[in-house]
């Protein structure tokens, strides 16, 4: 039996003995009428548009379905079947997803320590420094540990990616959560669409300085979207403070 196969069979054990069964209830008399229409979700999720914080992370958001879009389809055909073969294209992305498993558990905890902004910029220089060292890279067939070097750094940033414009969509979004995190998949998507349409028409060079702009471009406008909260913030617990002092000031005259 080859080997996807039995990975295969092995997959469908581990689904059989390890996922929880759910519960299918009848539904209730009329419920069916309550739920919302396809088109009234469709509705809600561009309407979200209007919050200007939304509008200003499409871009970042975009920039996920990118970075993904590149390192998948254009690394592993421009990079690695060109100078290893076709046949370490399932090593290479191996090496990506783990390093990307293993830094998502890593960075969902650091970023209780580090706030996200933190970490944000972080994945962007990273990309940015890996995006500037694949323009100036020749690969050659005897330098194999860098090719899964770079696929190891881009897992490590893209574990930011992933887990952390989640997190910035739950906590900004916090009471249009669905159609918040409908558009971010939206917009990802979009990405990934616009990644692979232009990947047979663009040499590798094009495709970079793409990336480069996306990432840039995404990146100053959520520094835009954090200054803007930090200043509701700030603005925020300044009238809480007036408030305190002047019930103090009140409850004082009262003595």
């Amino acid at each position: 039996m080859s080997l996807p196969r039995r990975t295969g069979i092995l997959a469908v054990l581990l689904v059989i003995i390890f996922l929880d069964n759910i519960d299918l209830k009848e539904e209730e008399p009329g419920k069916a009428d309550k739920r919302e229409s396809f088109w009234i979700k469709i509705l809600a999720t561009f309407r979200q548009l209007q919050d200007k914080r939304q509008a200003l992370l499409i871009p970042l958001t975009m920039w996920s379905g990118f970075e993904q879009g590149f390192l998948a389809g254009d690394f592993t055909k421009s990079y690695v079947t060109c100078s290893l073969g076709i046949h370490f294209v399932g090593y290479v992305m191996i090496c990506f997803a783990a390093v990307n498993a293993v830094c998502s558990l890593l960075f969902g905890k650091l970023s209780r320590y580090t706030g996200r902004m933190f970490l944000f910029f972080l994945a962007a220089l990273t990309n940015f420094a890996t995006i500037l060292a694949f323009l100036f890279w020749m690969p050659s067939p005897t330098e194999l540990p860098v090719f899964f070097l770079f696929p190891a750094i881009w897992g490590m940033a893209d574990a930011i990616w992933q887990t952390q414009t989640n997190s910035l969509y739950g906590v900004l979004f916090d009471k249009h959560k669905e159609a918040g995190f409908a558009n971010y998949r939206l917009w990802e998507s979009f990405g990934f669409v616009i990644a692979y349409g232009y990947s047979n028409f663009l040499c590798v060079s094009a495709k970079l300085y793409i990336l480069l702009s996306v990432l840039l471009f995404g990146t100053t406008l959520y520094a835009v979207v954090e200054y803007v909260e930090n200043k509701k913030i700030v603005l925020s617990s300044k009238e809480r403070n007036a408030v305190d002092i002047n019930d103090c000031l009140w409850q004082q005259t009262k003595m």
